[in-house]
């Protein structure tokens, strides 16, 4: 069984070694069957565009299909049955023919299938982030470029550790959508629980943590994408991706009324629970979509303050019962309204908890925490941390700093 990263996460998303000869591709859209929709195009490009953001792939469109590497087809049901030989199919794309491969191939979609446009009352939304029509997008050109199924082992591919079938969550419960936007389980369990396709916003809007280990491993690492300071804006319909950000101090922020999940934690990329990244998301049964934060697995970033990976510096919650939970470096982090609870880690922190009863723990560093106006709780650690309880009947406990 082929083993190229030794990770067996990782190496259960890619086909081997197989890739393209070149990082430059050229795609071109084929109305041989169907024709494209102009919305259609535009979400594909999009798809397109969420793979060169995190890779050293550029892909330039072609208006000859038959001198382009990828030639892409718009089909309805019947003509994907013929196709496919099964009913239902959402896409099929082929794969590279091996390492350094210089061919062309070609990719179907099904417009008809189930939650896509003029099908069952389902309209263009489908094809915008979150949407199943993109995240399929995104899946195909996944295996375009050479990437697998976590729960296929044909060829040189393996399967994922805990997976026998694509219905199987897998060890860790890392075989879903919020890891790898190859996974047939869409989107995320516990936002979806009875089944794939009860909500129709919750899918991916990018490749996951996984997905970019794997793309990364296999055309390198894009060095310029969000290299200034970011801010990622934390929804409820905002589909699944991961955080790829190479530089600028950033923050992921919330300003709705609903409890949020920050976590600033980059995907540890290893054989443990958290591979594929902490997630951070708003809770509630209307809430689709959030982030994870990517790893660094060809080391293409700068370390900053011994932490590896993706940098995202800054969290900020919304008026609801918050938790952020945040990293090793020098973090700024507001808790605003509601009941939050806050927990620092390394580096030297600036926690505004804000207002409502908020539990703060101050991480290993020189911390600085100011409570609101409620009854905080506020903990020191080793660190030479500076407590303010501001109003409120507070409770304040320094440590050995």
């Amino acid at each position: 069984m082929a083993r190229p990263t030794g990770n067996t996460f990782i190496d259960s998303i890619l086909y081997g070694d197989t890739k393209w000869g070149t990082n430059t591709l050229t795609y071109a859209f084929d109305n041989s069957y169907d024709l494209w929709t102009f919305a259609a195009k535009s979400a594909f490009r999009t798809a397109l565009q969420s793979w060169s953001d995190v890779a050293d792939i550029d892909f330039q469109e072609s208006f000859l299909p038959g001198a382009a590497d990828l030639v892409e087809y718009y089909v309805d049901d019947a003509t994907m049955l013929s196709i496919a030989g099964s009913d239902g199919v959402l896409g099929l794309h082929e794969i590279p023919g091996g390492t350094g491969y210089n061919g062309q191939l070609q990719g179907w979609y099904n417009w008809e299938t189930f939650g896509w446009p003029e099908r069952y009352g389902y309209d263009a939304d489908s094809l915008k982030s979150g949407g199943l029509a993109l995240s399929t997008f995104i899946h195909e050109i996944g295996h375009a470029l050479g990437l697998a199924h976590p729960h296929d082992d044909d060829g040189p591919s393996e399967l994922m550790p805990g997976v026998s079938a694509s219905d199987d969550l897998g060890l860790y419960d890392l075989n879903q959508g919020v890891f790898t936007v190859m996974s047939y389980n869409d989107g995320w369990a516990r936002q979806d629980p009875w089944g794939n396709g009860y909500n129709d916003r919750g899918y991916s809007s990018g490749p996951g943590a996984l997905d970019i280990a794997a793309i990364q491993y296999l055309y390198g690492a894009d060095t310029t994408t969000n290299a200034g300071g970011t801010t990622y804006k934390l929804g409820t319909k905002m589909g699944w991706t991961a955080i790829w950000d190479t530089g600028g101090n950033d923050r992921i922020k919330y300003t709705g009324s609903a409890d949020a999940i920050i976590n600033l934690n980059s995907a540890t990329l290893d054989e443990g629970k958290h591979a594929g990244g902490y997630l951070s998301y708003v809770k509630g049964g209307d809430s689709y979509g959030g982030f994870a934060i990517a790893g660094d697995f060809t080391g293409a970033l700068k370390n900053k303050q011994g932490e590896t990976g993706v940098i995202i510096e800054n969290a900020t919650g919304g008026s609801g019962d918050d938790r952020i939970t945040g990293n090793d470096v020098d973090n700024d982090i507001k808790g605003n309204g509601g009941a939050d609870k806050i927990v620092a880690l390394g580096g030297d922190d600036e926690i505004s908890a804000g207002g409502g009863k908020d539990i703060v723990a101050a991480g290993s560093g020189d911390d600085t925490v100011i409570g609101g106006n409620g009854g905080d709780v506020l903990r020191g650690q080793k660190g030479a941390d500076v407590l303010g309880g501001g109003g409120g009947n507070d409770r304040i406990k320094g440590a050995g700093g």
